[in-house]
């Protein structure tokens, strides 16, 4: 995944020079902010956003020919449109991509002050859609050639989950990998074989088969991760052999699963034993479907936080934007574009995406003006410049790439290495205007961080009980179903465990959230242990073994 968006961005940064399109930092920019490891994934979002921004060029150019001489009317629509598609990304399924839109039509209307009058509506708004179009249209072709295989994707994590268990059922600790894995859930590799069917990436009976073998191997790693306990060793390690067999043979795309004649018919173990069988079937043991996201959240309009967010993160670009205008120092307008970029939800996951994204802002542009110093002077060709890209880009791919609590700081390290040092269309010596653009980034920062706890603070704590409340409920579901139903049991095991992990990763953001706003530490432990004690109650569930007369009382004592 590194190397293949170092690669990119060096594509992209070539073309923009060879056909002067500017900003070809922003440009890179897209690319490492919307690249993912699914081929197909990555097509049809470059081409959704081409098709995206080519309609909201086509929109602005009356907008802005009615704007051109009444700077109030340009800012409300900054804010309006701001507003608008910030509150459909906290809303709606398009989520980054609605700010991503925003971000367009805010930055299309900072080009009538810097586009002569009579050019705006052809070199100004085509320049717009080439920076946008240009790297999406060149993420298409290379993952054409270069890009991750849908099916291989959906393959190996089932592979991975197979494994998981079998180390898990051999002894060693992998707990914590257990419950990343279950967290994850299955709609995104369920979405993922929707698009392997459609695409025809795979043959139908095979796609059929992995379509039910994401489903099983969930209900494989929730069984062995709650039966552990109460298997003797022998049949762990038979367990653990069957399913590393099984693994080997998923992974070489071998549908001939067979159970061992030694399989247990009762016990703790037959669970599993009953749904590694299910893999031999033709649909690998079930045919489940992603559920369908709805168009827009139940609580839109109910709940004041969507606006709040929408309203707190357009006030803050247009703070920025009446600052680089007003002091006429336009090598700053980077403010604006942080702002969109930068605000979550809470309080605490916007500040420590801030804290990321200023220390991968000063060691990209470290790197930078490293490079300026003793690198860009030497460079004569665009060759030698895409050579420079590619490396920086690397280092930053590499972080961008890994675990989530740090992959924002990769993405932030590869904007202000490039900010740095693409320039003009060539290479570039110019350190004023790289620094004024990394200050640009520090000041959206301060804006962004004051307004965000100022204004309406919300604690990461209110999702983080929304998160377990929910998934309790979904084990009051799983609790009433019965056991022939496998296809519910795990859909409701598996909405548990996503709200389960999504909370566990909100509470870590609490601290970074202000002192006057932090949950004492009482209230974190026990939220802490209300959700390892909600993963414990969803595999008894699940395994049928939980009892009926407690049940109640112990999801209304884990109840937040």
């Amino acid at each position: 995944m590194t190397w293949r968006i170092a690669l990119l961005c060096s594509l992209v940064s070539a073309t923009a020079m060879m056909m002067k399109i500017p900003e070809a930092a922003i440009s890179c920019y897209l690319v490492i902010f919307l690249m993912k490891p699914d081929a197909a994934q990555n097509i049809v979002m470059g081409a959704g956003l081409i098709l995206l921004a080519s309609i909201v060029v086509v929109i602005m150019i009356p907008v802005i020919n009615l704007t051109i001489d009444n700077p109030p009317a340009r800012l409300a629509i900054i804010f309006f449109a701001s507003y608008l598609f910030l509150f459909l990304s906290s809303t709606t399924p398009l989520g980054e991509q609605a700010a991503i839109v925003g971000l367009i039509i805010a930055f299309l209307m900072t080009l009538v002050t810097d586009v002569p009058v009579g050019q705006i509506a052809d070199q100004g708004l085509l320049m717009a859609w080439k920076m946008a179009a240009m790297p999406m249209l060149l993420m298409i072709v290379f993952n054409l050639f270069l890009g991750f295989s849908t099916e291989r994707q959906v393959r190996d994590k089932v592979v991975k989950r197979l494994s998981v268990a079998a180390e898990h059922l051999r002894g060693r600790d992998k707990a914590d990998e257990i419950d990343e894995l279950l967290g994850e859930g299955n709609e995104t590799l369920l979405s993922q074989m929707q698009l392997v069917k459609l695409l025809y990436l795979c043959p139908r009976n095979y796609a059929k088969w992995l379509n039910g073998a994401v489903e099983t191997s969930y209900a494989i790693l929730v069984s062995a991760s709650h039966v552990t306990r109460h298997l003797p060793e022998d049949e762990r390690s038979r367990l653990a052999n069957a399913l590393l067999d099984v693994a080997g043979k998923v992974s070489a795309k071998d549908r001939n699963v067979t159970v061992s004649a030694r399989a247990q018919l009762e016990g703790p173990g037959v669970d599993i034993w009953r749904e590694i069988a299910d893999l031999s079937h033709a649909d690998g043991g079930g045919s489940p479907h992603p559920q369908k996201p709805p168009l827009l959240s139940p609580d839109a309009f109910s709940n004041p936080d969507h606006q709040r967010y929408a309203l707190k993160t357009s006030v803050a670009a247009v703070i920025c934007y009446l600052l680089y205008t007003g002091l006429h120092w336009d090598g700053i307008h980077t403010a604006m574009i942080t702002c969109y970029v930068a605000a979550l939800g809470s309080t605490g996951e916007t500040v420590r995406k801030l804290a990321l994204r200023i220390i991968g802002c000063l060691i990209g542009a470290a790197m930078g003006v490293l490079a300026l110093l003793f690198i860009m002077p030497s460079l004569t060709s665009i060759g030698g410049l895409m050579l420079l890209v590619f490396a920086g880009v690397f280092i930053a791919g590499w972080v961008s790439s890994g675990n989530e609590r740090i992959s924002y700081a990769g993405v932030q390290i590869a904007l202000a290495f490039l900010l740095t040092i693409l320039n003009g269309f060539g290479p570039s010596f110019e350190f004023s205007q790289a620094s004024d653009r990394i200050v640009g980034i520090l000041i959206g920062n301060v804006v962004i961080y004051f307004i965000f706890t100022q204004f309406w603070p919300r604690s990461a704590m209110t999702t983080v009980r929304q998160n377990i409340n929910s998934a309790l409920d979904g084990l009051m579901r799983l609790a009433d179903r019965p056991s022939t139903d496998q296809r519910l049991k795990v859909e409701d095991v598996s909405g548990a465990y996503v709200r389960l992990g999504a909370a566990s990763q909100l509470l870590e953001t609490t601290m970074f959230e202000p002192a006057t706003m932090r949950p004492p530490a009482s209230e974190l432990d026990t939220a802490a242990e209300a959700i390892s004690g909600s993963r414990d109650l969803a595999g008894s569930l699940f395994a049928g073994d939980a009892g009926s007369s407690d049940i109640g009382s112990r999801l209304k004592a884990l109840r937040q």
